[in-house]
């Protein structure tokens, strides 16, 4: 599970984080060297609601998947991504 969750984050990231600032992007990454998967996650999907980046829908079902599969922060909003922008 530890490797497909990683890999799936991972592609992910690879999708969305050229639309975010650089700043974010070098925090993601450095988040996920430390292994630290499912604050990456959460990280991610709230970045991009923040900067109202559109994901493809095709994309909700994995980022969902993401917040759901891991213990998360318990000062995640519980519709987090409900709130994402989908193109």
């Amino acid at each position: 599970m530890q490797h497909d969750y990683r890999s799936t984050l991972l592609e992910q990231m690879r999708k969305y984080t050229p639309a975010l600032p650089p700043g974010k992007t070098d925090s993601l990454r450095t988040t996920v060297i430390v292994g630290e998967l499912s604050l990456a996650s959460v990280d991610l999907v709230s970045a991009l609601v923040d900067h109202a980046v559109p994901v493809d829908p095709r994309d909700m079902p994995t980022l969902r998947w993401l917040l759901e599969s891991v213990p998360v922060p318990p000062d995640t909003p519980a519709d987090l991504a409900d709130r994402l922008v989908v193109e």
